[in-house]
């Protein structure tokens, strides 16, 4: 999409126009995503007190999820999200020892907050976040580019993952804690794997990767993997890998982890306790217990709405999505089969060339971080355009 034909789409011309950077300019964590056609030339401005909103949200949100945490486990409710029996326990000594179990990171997704009035949280990835390279590095790159006066951004996440890992170290009982790092092997999760493993390092960890096929469980060791044909025992294992993978395809390896977590051998992220916030049926527990204004309102059934968005529980990258009513949208993917919720429908922002922007506040302790994506559809896929931005 060529830039003179996107200036201007949005009423009071926010976007600024940067040359494009070579590779000799990028972060070896951005070379495959340079190659995706996944990054525009482009920053979208906002202003001061939009970013300030949006902080306001994420926190009033978070909010609310630690409040109906309390109240779903306390009640015992937690098979009603479909989270096996066996894993309970696990889930309630890490919400009970948050400090040895902190949630490090996790991203809102709001549908509101430039022009549409009615701003809303629609989803939390809570488990296995990504978009951490483009948010971390591209973002701060861009920004660097731009001509004229100094423009700043909302893009703390470093800084505070840093914060927590560092805050942990004071639970782990030696000077150099091991960190390792796991996912599937897909390029992308490894990526966003390593940008964490970086921040650790950072920290003072010592930080290593390995694809979960060569990670070693053991009730009685804790985590370990192999190097130079000894074994290491990891004191923080984090993974990009779901719970609820784990539950359906694994549970042996998610009984073995909730041992491992629950003797303390081990401090797992995302924490076990983010498997409640990744189920989107814990927005309608929220949406029946604690009315508000801050979370899209989300049903187990189909509500007598006009216009209302049909989600797989536990979906991702924007599959398996219908929109009904007015706007009738749908998407493909491989989690139809999942439970569904029905949530109202918020609209994206929208530009006069028909391009719907979602936006991602990245939540740690607290709001860390903001990014943009965008698309020539209502459902933000995979095939997205990511897009940096300035404060104005």
């Amino acid at each position: 999409m060529e830039a003179e034909n996107r200036l201007g789409r949005l009423e009071d011309n926010r976007f600024k126009e940067i040359k494009r950077l070579k590779k000799k300019h990028v972060s070896h964590h951005l070379l495959w995503y340079l190659k995706q056609d996944y990054f525009t030339d482009e920053l979208l401005g906002l202003y001061s007190f939009e970013i300030e909103n949006y902080k306001k949200l994420s926190t009033g949100a978070y909010d609310l999820f630690e409040k109906a945490t309390d109240k779903i486990i306390n009640e015992n409710k937690l098979t009603d999200l479909g989270i096996p029996e066996f894993f309970h326990d696990c889930i309630r000594h890490t919400w009970k020892n948050r400090s040895k179990h902190p949630f490090l990171y996790g991203r809102f997704d709001i549908n509101g907050g430039i022009k549409q009035p009615e701003s809303r949280i629609i989803e939390f990835n809570a488990d296995t976040c990504s978009t951490l390279p483009e948010t971390i590095h591209w973002q701060s790159l861009q920004n660097k580019e731009l001509k004229g006066n100094d423009h700043s951004q909302f893009n703390n996440l470093t800084k505070d993952i840093g914060s927590i890992l560092h805050s942990l170290k004071s639970t782990i009982n030696h000077s150099n804690p091991f960190i390792l790092g796991s996912s599937f092997g897909y390029k992308e999760d490894v990526l966003n794997v390593n940008s964490i493993l970086d921040i650790a390092h950072d920290q003072g960890y010592k930080s290593f990767y390995v694809n979960l096929e060569d990670v070693i469980f053991s009730e009685e060791n804790g985590i370990l993997y192999e190097i130079n044909g000894e074994y290491q025992m990891v004191d923080v294992w984090f993974k990009m890998i779901p719970w609820d993978w784990m539950f359906n395809e694994e549970p042996q390896l998610a009984k073995e982890l909730s041992t491992i977590i629950c003797k303390d051998l081990c401090t797992v992220f995302n924490p076990p306790y983010s498997a409640i916030w990744q189920n989107k049926k814990f927005m309608s527990y929220i949406t029946q217990h604690f009315p508000n204004d801050i979370i899209a309102q989300t049903f187990l059934n189909p509500p007598s709405l006009e216009n209302y968005v049909t989600k797989p529980v536990y979906g991702r990258l924007g599959e398996n999505i219908t929109i009904t009513g007015k706007l009738n949208s749908k998407s493909k993917g491989d989690f139809d089969g999942q439970e569904k919720v029905y949530q109202k429908f918020y609209p994206l922002e929208k530009d006069m060339e028909n391009y719907y922007y979602q936006t991602g506040v990245f939540f740690t302790d607290k709001p860390s971080a903001l990014n943009l994506r965008a698309e020539e559809n209502p459902i933000i896929s995979d095939d997205c355009e990511f897009i940096s931005h300035y404060i104005i």
